[in-house]
């Protein structure tokens, strides 16, 4: 238990003595030296103590929730030689690999220094006396058993059950590593806590008025309590882990509740799918990570750098040329600098608009290690306006090589080319006094409203409701068409059980794509209602990233080795079942006794 240990020690120190980190809206510098024992003396240290935490959250946890967890294995992902002659990163969890040694993450995800820091404001709101006035103090204790709540959810999909450490060992006096073991909790106990903490977190929202900060979406709110017990009880009811059987019909009219609950709290859709991404605080950001601020300067580079052209290696050059996604073509110019030009839509009248101008003009790209297969850029349809977060490029055939032509003929057809990849153009970058380089100045989302619309298609059709499922898959689909949108066209119609979970599933990829949704969906939705654990899509042709497209017919549908794509590969062979959760890593087996591995690693 050292390195638990360890994580709770340091901790304490940043929750109760971290107030002069920046956060995207308060800027606290320190006036004392605090202690243990001499902070939680003023209302202010209090409140103080949220923005420790958020910085915390935003320093250690946007990853993993945005990526290495949702997406690395999720069956998306290309491995093999890159654009540029760099290799994948994270190979054999993409190929899901895994075992003590190979575990992707440490001490269960490396979750329980946040939750210390959660158990420390928890214990001190709670037994304060006279500080905090009682509106303050629930307010308070709301946001800390929500945030409790999503930490440890976070942990029970990943690993199961898991050490449940609800009290502030190390600042109640307790140093001995030995006497902090604890054993793993059943994965029912686990659950039973995420919903204890969800229950408080709501019932003290409930009894409260308090309002830490206008800027409502980056700290942690009564409508992110309600979207996480969507969630929780959504998983409760379809996915069977350990001891915790399906909860049923029961656990999905409450998801549907607290789903129904978000979508009445104000929140309405964007106008424009990216104006999701490029407006901070917008109208249906529930709960968001700030990287926006320009005066604490943390921009969210990671993962999304390292999907684009590498600027530093750029070994490629001028090979590659673009197709716009609404069919218009752009020049690749000659180096490394700019490899995509200017990038635009046109609309139906021929005009020509720029989004967001140059892209990558300068930006300080790592070496490319992620893109996503093919296969999932030819499921967009065009007219989609998601499919804009994907920038396909193409090699010149041999004869146009030859020719040494400068840009794309204007008889380009795309079958005639070999697709080598699609870069991601989802998160924006735009110049940023002070760099040379541009960066992303954008917030991350964990939580938005599209989330409380796909959870409420989902309930419905395990209802059996197939006209909500359609209404709600179309309500996210108008909004990505826009202009054309037509639903005799584009518009979903409901099918079977499993018809609906495969069209939720292949709706949520395109609207979430390095939102870390996807390996979530893979292990919930499933092709039998209230089936054994490998009806789930993660283990069904359906689940395959490439599933129901016509490469029969289209014989250009290629990977970026020629190979052809693949339409029903399973994500997991159920002989990997026990690979659903994650193993715990060994360095922490070796340290602490209480602690066991999953079963079959």
């Amino acid at each position: 238990m050292k390195n638990i240990f360890s994580k709770i020690a340091i901790a304490a120190a940043v929750t109760g003595m971290g107030l002069g980190v920046t956060s995207c809206d308060l800027d606290l510098k320190p006036v004392n030296v605090y202690t243990p024992d001499t902070f939680w003396s003023t209302k202010s240290e209090f409140e103080g103590n949220i923005i420790a935490l958020s910085n915390m959250f935003r320093a250690n946890y946007p990853k993993q929730i945005l990526f290495d967890a949702g997406d690395v294995r999720a069956g998306s992902l290309y491995i093999g030689t890159l654009a540029d002659g760099s290799g994948s990163d994270q190979a054999e969890y993409i190929q899901n690999l895994y075992d003590a040694t190979h575990c992707q993450f440490n001490t269960f995800g490396n979750w329980y220094g946040f939750i210390a820091g959660l158990n420390n404001l928890i214990y001190n709101a709670e037994k304060q006396e006279g500080i905090l006035d009682d509106n303050t103090r629930d307010g308070l204790l709301a946001m800390a058993y929500g945030w409790r709540a999503f930490s440890y959810f976070q942990m029970y999909r990943m690993y199961g059950g898991v050490p449940l450490r609800t009290e502030p060992d190390v600042t109640l006096g307790q140093y001995d590593p030995t006497k902090l073991y604890k054993p793993r909790a059943s994965a029912e106990e686990t659950l039973n806590l995420i919903k204890q903490d969800i229950d408080k977190s709501l019932n003290l929202f409930a009894a409260s008025t308090y309002s830490y900060s206008s800027k409502k979406a980056y700290y942690w709110s009564k409508e992110a309590t309600q979207m996480l017990a969507g969630q929780v009880y959504l998983w409760s009811a379809k996915v069977a882990t350990d001891d915790h059987a399906l909860g049923g019909a029961a656990d999905v009219a409450k998801a549907k509740g607290y789903f129904t609950d978000v979508m009445n709290a104000g929140y309405t859709l964007m106008d424009d799918f990216y104006d999701a991404f490029s407006t901070p605080l917008n109208k249906e950001s529930i709960y968001s990570v700030c990287y926006s601020s320009l005066s604490d300067k943390s921009f969210y580079s990671q993962p999304q750098q390292n999907f684009n052209w590498a600027y530093k290696t750029g070994a490629a050059g001028g090979k590659y040329w673009s197709v716009m996604a609404d069919a218009t073509w752009s020049k690749v110019p000659d180096g490394v600098a700019n490899l995509f030009g200017r990038w635009g839509t046109v609309d139906k009248d021929g005009n020509v608009s720029i989004r967001n101008s140059v892209v990558w003009n300068k930006t300080a790209l790592g070496v490319h290690r992620y893109m996503f297969k093919n296969a999932f850029y030819f499921q967009f349809n065009l007219e989609d306006s998601r499919s804009d977060a994907l920038f396909p490029v193409y090699e010149l055939t041999a004869a146009e090589q030859a020719q040494n032509l400068q840009y794309i003929p204007s008889g380009f057809n795309p079958n005639d080319h070999k697709m080598m990849g699609t870069f991601v153009v989802k998160y924006r970058y735009v110049p940023v006094d002070g760099y040379d380089y541009w960066q992303t100045v954008v917030d991350m989302p964990i939580y938005r409203l599209p989330d409380a619309i796909f959870g409420l298609a989902e309930c419905a059709n395990y209802e059996g409701n197939g006209g909500d499922v359609a209404k709600y898959i179309n309500m996210i689909r108008k909004r990505a068409y826009g202009e054309n949108w037509d639903e005799t066209k584009y518009g979903y119609t409901a099918g079977s059980f499993k018809d609906n979970e495969v069209a939720i599933l292949q709706e949520a990829d395109k609207e979430f794509m390095l939102e870390g949704r996807r390996w979530w969906n893979l292990r919930r939705l499933t092709t039998v209602k209230d089936g054994a654990q490998t009806d789930h899509l993660v283990f069904q042709p359906e689940g395959c990233i490439g599933w129901g497209l016509p490469v029969a017919s289209s014989p250009w549908m290629i990977e970026n080795d020629g190979t052809v794509c693949q339409t029903s590969t399973p994500v997991l062979q159920t002989a990997w079942e026990y690979r659903l959760l994650w193993p715990v890593d060994q360095t922490l087996l070796n340290s602490d006794p209480e602690i066991k591995q999953n079963p079959n690693y």
